[in-house]
């Protein structure tokens, strides 16, 4: 063990993006040994192949890069195998403790251009030192973000030849955070990350887990955009059948739709036509129609189960119902 933690190296890396969510412009790194000691260091270019868009944006704050936007495009992009190869050769050696500053977002942007480009996924372990800041702020009851724990830990002449947004130096400012966080703690480095589990991320698991969870939000997206809009075809029909509700030709034809149903417009849309056909009526609430047709048994299960009180109707789902004739 005593070996290994000293062959071990430590990796602290920052990205810069065109437009602050994707398209890599900056990959910045510092390399160190465990006595922190700076083994190589580059701020490495990117052309993003991209517009610039760091301003104006609704709820973020304006980004303001080292470079001119015109320098960046003199570069490679992101595919060349000067700057892929040497990201993922670099990330992925062997006794290397990663480190950055909310390195989820880090992975995101990395694996978002791979996937821009139809390139491998590398696997990596990284350590967030954001999410490490808990356990020093416990114990010293006054850094509440990684940039307050910069400013009062790094020296000032230090502190004053780094830029901001510039990928290497936010780089650096993560290294002298994390060494000045084990040394107030008297920590090592891995007794550090050992501290905060929930600071570890496995790059790939992490991705795949965060797809999943894009994935279920544009699910349900989707679906409440849809049920908006079916809830307006049907609030349409209910309407235009408003005067037909105090008609005696109406009783035994009052029908209300599920949400469910409301959400797969298609559909919707051919039992509306039914509806119509048929001469049935449009009804608003569950309570007092004949009928309440749902999108499939499923659907019929869910709501059964959450009635308080018997129906009195017929529950049907909604191709059962336009069978019946």
């Amino acid at each position: 063990m005593e070996e290994r933690e000293k062959d071990m190296r430590y990796l602290f890396f920052d990205l810069e993006c065109a437009d602050g969510r994707m398209a890599i412009c900056e990959f910045g790194y510092v390399l160190t040994d465990n006595k922190f000691r700076i083994l190589g260091e580059r701020n490495l270019l990117i052309n993003p192949e991209s517009r610039f868009h760091l301003r104006g944006r609704e709820g973020q704050a304006d980004i303001t890069l080292t470079y001119e936007e015109e320098e960046y495009f003199r570069y490679y992009p992101f595919d060349d195998k000067d700057v892929y190869d040497f990201i993922r050769k670099l990330m992925t050696q062997k006794d290397l403790l990663i480190l950055g500053h909310s390195v989820n977002s880090d992975i995101g942007y990395l694996f978002k251009d791979c996937e821009r480009y139809g390139l491998e996924l590398f696997d990596f372990r990284a350590c967030d030192v954001q999410r490490m800041l808990p356990v020093f702020d416990k114990h010293n009851k006054r850094y509440t973000s990684l940039e307050k724990a910069y400013m009062d830990l790094v020296a000032e002449e230090t502190r004053n030849k780094l830029k901001d947004h510039r990928a290497h130096d936010d780089a650096l400012k993560t290294m002298l955070v994390f060494k000045a966080m084990v040394e107030d703690l008297e920590f090592t480095p891995e007794e550090l990350v050992a501290s905060c589990p929930e600071a570890v991320y496995n790059a790939l698991e992490y991705w795949k887990e965060h797809k999943g969870k894009e994935k279920k939000i544009s699910r349900r997206h989707n679906a409440s955009s849809s049920k908006k809009q079916g809830q307006m075809m049907w609030g349409d029909l209910y309407r235009e059948h408003l005067p037909l509700l105090e008609e005696e030709s109406s009783i035994g034809k009052l029908i209300t739709v599920s949400g469910e149903m409301k959400e797969h417009i298609e559909e919707l849309g051919h039992l509306i036509q039914y509806i119509k056909e048929k001469g049935y009526v449009a009804y608003d609430r569950i309570n007092g129609s004949d009928f309440l047709l749902v999108y499939n048994e499923e659907n019929k299960k869910e709501m059964t189960n959450h009635f308080k009180h018997p129906y009195h109707g017929q529950i049907l789902p909604f191709l059962e119902f336009m069978k019946r004739e």
